[in-house]
């Protein structure tokens, strides 16, 4: 059986079609991703569920950066954490003896719960006298720690 030369080329060609749409299907994706931006995250659910003692609904967690933070803290006209002491480090060279600074942020998450949050509920909270309706959770990812807790009644704008 002889097929017409039009006829190959025509289905050489829609096999070649079916290949690059597939492999552009299974590559690497461009753009940000529900999943990779909020993986790191996970780390910190159990310390965020803790401070809110269980109590109220996981709204929304996402990754947050040191101007943001302080920027929503200034929104919410809570006064900005003060500055941590730093940290000194030993230098890697073993001969030197002058320790140094570590002022970095570290990577940090906003955990936002929705629930009734009245004055005292959730330690931490600065101010601690205000109650309201979100709980909003900046904690540190590398060594899940709290670096603020926020109560207020208004949602964190995104």
């Amino acid at each position: 059986m002889t097929a017409c030369p039009w006829c190959r080329r025509a289905l050489v060609a829609g096999v070649a079609a079916v290949c690059v749409v597939a492999a552009a299907c299974s590559g690497p994706r461009s753009g940000a991703s529900a999943i990779t931006d909020v993986s790191s995250c996970v780390a910190v659910l159990p310390l965020a569920n803790h401070i809110v003692h269980d109590e109220g609904t996981l709204t929304e967690i996402r990754l947050i950066n040191k101007r943001d933070a302080d920027a929503l803290s200034r929104k919410l006209g809570v006064p900005l954490p003060s500055q941590p002491q730093p940290q000194t480090h030993p230098q890697p060279h073993p001969q030197s003896r002058w320790p140094r600074a570590h002022h970095r942020w570290s990577k940090a998450c906003l955990v936002v719960y929705h629930g009734n949050y009245p004055p005292g509920t959730i330690v931490g909270a600065s101010p601690p006298a205000v109650s309201g309706r979100y709980a909003l959770l900046v904690l540190r990812v590398r060594h899940p720690s709290v670096e603020r807790i926020l109560v207020t009644d208004r949602f964190p704008p995104p």
